[in-house]
């Protein structure tokens, strides 16, 4: 037998390392942590240096990187070995010497890993063996191969093949290399390192012996690495044969996989390199085909542009013609299923582009689509599917562009209806010398002794008393306090000095875990989320105000910096300080493009129209907050944001923060820009009739609905969520996320 002759010098003559490193893979370093740049940046040296130690014996392989790699079917995960760059240098020098002597001394029935074999050539190998005739079927694969080769048996087998033992020793040093797991060493005392250059070498040298164990019998046989199928005629001859490889594997250390060995016969089938071979038929194994036709589909959904997906189907249909094409027949189901899902893909895709408006006409689309190869799916003209792509994705678009049109009205009556259910339901009154009494089921509203009007109380949530002047009979604030009607107290300096609430809702227990609050780690993660609520609002609005303006860039950017930089605040004051530093921005752009004389926001005592109306609109909200914490269980006078004040509801300071731009300075700002009546009297308070307007459209906005967490909520309902929210961040000491409005 001719041996394997050349030296161990010839082998590693420096041309040879040099043409190594240009062929392996450079995705994945090893454990001396060497990168390719480093390694290469002194390539010669390096590679002259590796050729020394080797040729001197002093070459010794670094530990692999041990690696687990998850399975498609769920299975456990497959180790994977991760050698430094010189070791896989190393072994790709001893596989392009050794493979071409080897492969010529392999069984023509082994598949795997050689140079003009395929798994389509292994899968047409077992079509010509079932034409023969052979019928009975024993599949089968060794369990666990890679791992439970014997060393000293493989190391002899090689010693049988090859004359320069220093070779040999190279190999083996590679072969018995340990590895790392992380900080732990495994030594490697069996088997092949999975991921290893050489190992599919080794691995196919070794399961040689099974193969001429059947060669010397003819029996006809196709193998692919350790997964392999027997054939034979009877079903007596199948089972001689199983016992007599399973007698053989024991001398070599192998053994059958017992969960993946079975007999059968082709009319009940069976599957082998993801092919189902039954009867006469041979079709794709479903759970492979349908992988391929979900890859097919996750490419219409990437966001890479027109040419580069059309590039991309163009390269998979190639995957397909190589090997799925080879195996499926034209005008089978499989074959009919691959070109309807290629037409969906490509209209999904021409559907996204039109939606997205990233390309506007059909002709621009037919120019694109004319470079997908339809030819390895289609035998005929590609112009009518070009065409059936783009009818079908113009179809979806114009029936659910249709479709939204009618939700869009629907939208429109609900919110129509939920303001005017809001308008209705607060009862605001704000003149002087009325009295409030209750008769039978109506709040009725008297003046001098006469009933000017009655409310019926199962539509009333909340009465808001402005200025003074008034009387509340013991009936009414009984009878409210029973139906958890509040009833707020305004001044004229839209003060919101007092309310009425009933005290069933607030609980000792969560009070007292509410105290325990402060001075913790959650008190100022509490603090912060309120500021973050507050800043994120203002930010928000200010971007929708500038795509008209075109002009706040730079106040919005320093904002956000602010915003980020107030996350490592470690006590209240730094947090306060970020809050008015952001908030002074906000307010001076807002001066910038409001059409109105706005010089800075006053807070107390304002006699101009912008301040005077977010003054008011605050007073009428401050009343729903405070209303909403109540119910929430919580305690008004326990505050994580404002200083805690025994004579003010500071709680209520710390949530108005994520509302106020949303539904306050929204509100206002559109009804000054809109140019709505609101005017000052001669004291330079809000007339009667602007503060009526300004009550109004405040109530609507807290009645409408808005996008949140993607569904469609009340605004006033998203308060009182967000209070049961903070209560429970205190009660089970979790995460409190701030309202961000959408804008």
């Amino acid at each position: 037998m001719d041996k394997f002759s050349k030296s161990l010098e010839y082998i590693f003559d420096i041309k040879h390392l040099q043409d190594a490193y240009q062929e392996i893979s450079k995705n994945s370093v090893g454990i001396d942590e060497v990168s390719f740049k480093e390694f290469e940046s002194n390539i010669l040296s390096n590679l002259k240096e590796l050729q020394s130690a080797i040729l001197t014996d002093r070459y010794t392989p670094e530990p692999l990187k041990k690696i687990e790699i998850p399975k498609l079917s769920g299975d456990e995960p497959r180790p994977i070995g991760l050698s430094a760059i010189k070791d896989k240098v190393v072994q790709r020098v001893l596989y392009d010497a050794l493979g071409e002597y080897f492969d010529d001394k392999f069984s023509n029935k082994s598949y795997a890993y050689r140079k003009n074999k395929s798994t389509i050539t292994a899968i047409n190998r077992v079509s010509e063996f079932l034409n023969q005739k052979n019928f009975f079927v024993l599949k089968s694969d060794i369990k666990d191969f890679f791992e439970s080769i014997n060393h000293d048996k493989l190391l002899e087998l090689l010693h049988h093949h090859i004359v320069d033992n220093s070779i040999i020793r190279v190999i083996s040093l590679l072969l018995q290399n340990g590895s790392f797991k992380k900080f732990d060493y495994s030594e490697h005392i069996e088997g092949v390192h999975q991921g290893d250059i050489l190992s599919p070498l080794l691995s196919n040298i070794y399961l040689d012996m099974m193969d001429k164990f059947l060669d010397k019998d003819d029996i006809p046989f196709v193998r692919y690495a350790d997964d392999f199928v027997v054939l034979a005629k009877s079903s007596k001859d199948i089972e001689t044969i199983q016992a007599n490889l399973q007698e053989f594997l024991k001398t070599i250390d192998l053994q059958l996989s017992t969960q993946k060995t079975y007999t059968t016969h082709i009319k009940d089938g069976f599957t082998f390199l993801g092919v189902t071979f039954k009867g006469k038929n041979k079709i794709v194994d479903n759970e492979r085909f349908q992988k391929s036709i979900s890859r097919l589909h996750q490419l219409s959904k990437t966001k890479k542009g027109f040419k580069k997906f059309v590039d991309d189907i163009n390269a998979y249909l190639l995957v397909l013609k190589n090997y799925y094409l080879k195996i499926i027949k034209p005008d089978t189901t499989q074959h009919t299923l691959l070109q309807q899902h290629l037409l969906d893909t490509l209209s999904h895709k021409v559907y996204l582009a039109k939606s997205n408006k990233d390309i506007k006409t059909k002709k621009e689309f037919k120019i694109l689509l004319d470079s997908v190869s339809f030819d390895i799916l289609f035998d005929d003209s590609k112009d009518k599917y070009i065409d059936l792509v783009i009818q079908k994705a113009y179809e979806r678009y114009k029936s659910e562009k249709s479709y939204k049109e009618p939700i869009s009205k629907i939208n429109k009556q609900k919110n129509k209806y939920a303001k005017k259910f809001a308008l209705n339901s607060t009862l605001h009154i704000a003149t002087p010398g009325l009295a409030l009494g209750i008769s039978k089921n109506k709040i009725t509203i008297k003046k001098y002794g006469k009933v000017q009007n009655s409310y019926p109380i199962d539509k009333i949530s909340r009465i808001i008393l402005e200025g003074k002047g008034y009387s509340l009979s013991s009936d009414v604030i009984k009878r409210c306090a029973k139906e958890s009607i509040t009833i707020d107290f305004i001044d004229s300096d839209a003060f919101a000095y007092a309310s009425l609430i009933t005290y069933n809702a607030t609980t000792s227990q969560l009070i007292h875990k509410q105290a325990m609050v402060l001075n913790t780690p959650l008190h100022i993660t509490l603090a912060k989320e309120f500021i973050k609520g507050k800043a994120k609002n203002q930010i928000n609005y200010l971007k929708y105000l500038d795509k008209y303006h075109k002009k706040l860039d730079k106040p919005i950017s320093r904002m956000q910096e602010l915003l980020k930089s107030s996350k490592k605040a470690t006590t209240t004051n730094e947090l306060m300080g970020y809050e008015g530093s952001i908030s002074q921005i906000y307010w001076d752009s807002i001066r910038q493009i409001l059409d109105a004389p706005f010089e800075r926001r006053i807070t107390f005592g304002a006699k101009d129209i912008v301040n005077s109306s977010l003054n008011y609109g605050y007073a009428i909200l401050y009343g729903k907050i405070q209303h909403s914490l109540v119910y929430a269980g919580l305690s008004l006078h326990i505050s994580f944001l404002h200083s805690l004040d025994k004579n003010k509801p500071t709680l209520t300071f710390d949530m108005i923060e994520e509302f106020r731009t949303f539904i306050v300075d929204r509100t206002i700002f559109a009804m000054i820009n809109k140019d709505e009546p609101i005017k000052l009297d001669s004291k330079g308070l809000l007339t009667k009739k602007s503060r009526k307007l300004i009550s109004q459209n405040i109530k609507e906005k807290l009645g409408s609905y808005t996008m949140w967490k993607k569904e469609s909520v009340k605004i006033e309902n998203i308060i009182q969520i967000q209070c049961y929210n903070l209560a429970k961040a205190i009660n089970e000491d979790k995460k409190y996320k701030a309202f961000i409005g959408k804008y």
